[in-house]
């Protein structure tokens, strides 16, 4: 397994001095049987704090590709569509809970708010993300796509310092893409929301676009030192 260095700045929106989102961090896997290279964004939280209450996860807000685009990505879950096509969905609702053999859970494209899949993943979309069918025609994220807790009375603690938010399924080697989303959460016991914004994570092999984008800025920072 890959792990990628926390990506973005956090900016964070709050009054109080206990907001403990971090930053996003990305896995990535290798499905050897499926050949996908499978991509785990997780939400990182330094909690708990010192009176030992921890971050709660309440809803995902307006992510944005700003770099590269989400064509590549593949789908492979129970969603049936109206002509029984299956297109996918990306609700983590419709991955397997299961880790078995038979199970999709580990490629297959989804968003979760609770890091689970399959019932107990509680997760809804805003209206924001449409229907949340992938759409064959423009495959990702709708722009300013959020999902959010099907059950605000439960409180999703983020334990172990992270916790899953997004999975991408890619054929083993696929162009990827840069992205940004906002995240908004609590600390246990209170009830005010809190935001930690804009945050970036990186997924894929850089397009050659990028890759182009990147050596341009090479050249120009290299022209500046000479």
């Amino acid at each position: 397994m890959k792990s990628f260095a926390l990506l973005g700045a956090t900016a964070l929106i709050t009054s109080s001095a206990s907001a403990t989102v971090t930053g996003l961090l990305v896995e990535s896997t290798f499905h050897a049987a499926s050949n996908r290279d499978i991509y785990s964004v997780y939400v990182l939280s330094n909690g708990p704090t010192g009176g030992g209450a921890y971050d709660v996860m309440l809803n995902m807000i307006g992510h944005q590709v700003i770099a590269g685009n989400m064509a590549d990505v593949l789908h492979t879950d129970s969603y049936l569509n109206d002509y029984d096509e299956a297109v996918g969905h990306w609700n983590a609702s419709y991955t397997s809970a299961s880790t078995g053999t038979a199970s999709n859970q580990w490629k297959d494209s989804y968003v979760t708010v609770t890091g689970k899949t399959g019932a107990a993943s509680s997760t809804s979309l805003d209206p924001s993300f449409g229907s949340g069918v992938n759409d064959p025609a423009s495959p990702g994220i709708p722009a300013a796509g959020g999902w959010y807790t099907a059950n605000p009375a439960v409180d999703i603690l983020i334990l172990n310092g992270k916790i899953k938010v997004m999975q991408f399924a890619l054929v083993h080697g696929s162009n990827g893409w840069n992205g940004k989303v906002s995240v908004g959460y609590k600390l246990q016991g209170t009830t005010s929301a809190l935001y930690a914004m804009n945050l970036t994570y990186s997924v894929g092999v850089p397009a050659p676009g990028a890759l182009a984008l990147l050596g341009l800025a090479g050249l120009v920072s290299r022209r500046r030192r000479s």
